[in-house]
């Protein structure tokens, strides 16, 4: 059996349990309400413990649910649908800030108990102590723009739209492989034109654009993966690597500019004008280091591409399951 075909298996063995009986397997709209029951059973551990891995549970399982509400309903999406988006998408950007503080001071407390210069790993100490009050401040933030209405209510439009959805047809097997052949075949292709720009310039801004698409690519494979292609994982296992070494860029980036930040502390530059050059030479070193290491991260990426697990599987999943989904439509609606 092609690794694809075993989606269309999947579906059309729910569908026909589904006739039959009340116990069928997980579906698309069952996968879109848990996603977003679990991120509305986060906001407590946010709110209450102001715990660093709620804080990135949250903003990871926002953007499963979303890639979920963009494959379900495409382009353009429904009002109730662009709403859903909406809220997560606020949510996990107002998160963001908060986030990029939990790595950094973590990185920093590791950082600072490696040095021995007692006035260096002061300066250093002191750019973690700038970390934490930064994030508390943006932490009063999130509690005011995450504590909307909108945001808690969403089991309740999961519902709404898998029942508009339904009444569409939207979620009847065939439909349903013909709408993930097109959120994957789009994202693949978004995600090699974010890599060429990427590799064109190396620019802060195209690497993460790039490494927002890999995000993106990835939990629209997840999905595939869930409803039953077990062949996917090959594919996220690329893009798993990927995303780390993408991730690591990202977080020395947000070190050297909330480094810069902190020292520039006017009486601290006058006190320990010796210390700040020392840490920001360090920066400048890792800065350049980073820089190579994402260059080839990248051109890795790109010159591997057509070769590798995820184009192969991309290829293989969008050239077999959309033929065999159309072949087994009337089994399949029936």
């Amino acid at each position: 059996m092609a690794v694809s075909r075993s989606v269309v298996v999947a579906l059309r063995r729910r569908a026909e349990a589904d006739a039959s009986s009340s116990q069928g397997g997980a579906q698309p709209q069952d996968l879109l309400q848990a996603r977003l029951r679990r991120c509305v059973a986060l906001l407590p551990r946010v709110f209450a413990e102001d715990d660093p891995e709620a804080v990135h549970d949250l903003r990871v399982w926002s953007r499963r649910a979303q890639e979920v509400v963009v494959t379900l309903f495409g382009k353009p999406l429904p009002p109730e649908a662009r709403t859903t988006v909406r809220v997560l998408r606020r949510a996990r950007r107002s998160l963001g800030v908060c986030r990029d503080c939990d790595v950094l001071i973590e990185l920093l407390g590791r950082k600072a108990r490696r040095i021995r210069n007692q006035a260096e790993k002061r300066a250093w100490e002191m750019i973690r102590e700038y970390a934490l009050s930064r994030r508390e401040r943006q932490m009063r933030r999130v509690m005011r723009k995450l504590a909307n209405r909108k945001l808690f209510t969403l089991g309740q439009r999961a519902r709404q739209l898998t029942e508009q959805a339904a009444q569409r047809g939207d979620l009847q097997p065939a439909a349903l492989i013909t709408k993930l052949v097109t959120s994957v075949r789009s994202g693949y292709t978004e995600w090699r034109e974010a890599l060429s720009r990427a590799c064109q310039s190396f620019a802060p801004g195209e690497i993460h654009a790039f490494r927002i698409r890999t995000k993106r690519l990835r939990y629209r494979i997840e999905l595939v993966r869930d409803l039953g292609d077990g062949g996917a994982e090959a594919a996220l296992t690329s893009l798993r690597l990927l995303q780390e070494g993408l991730g690591q860029w990202h977080d020395h980036s947000q070190l050297g500019k909330l480094a810069a930040e902190a020292l520039a502390d006017p009486r601290f530059l006058q006190e320990q004008p010796q210390v700040a050059g020392l840490v920001l030479r360090k920066l400048a070193r890792d800065h350049a280091l980073q820089g190579e290491r994402i260059r080839r991260l990248l051109t890795d990426a790109r010159e591997s591409a057509e070769g590798s697990a995820l184009n192969n599987w991309v290829n293989r999943f969008c050239a077999e399951t959309a033929p065999q989904a159309n072949a087994s439509s009337p089994a399949l609606i029936d």
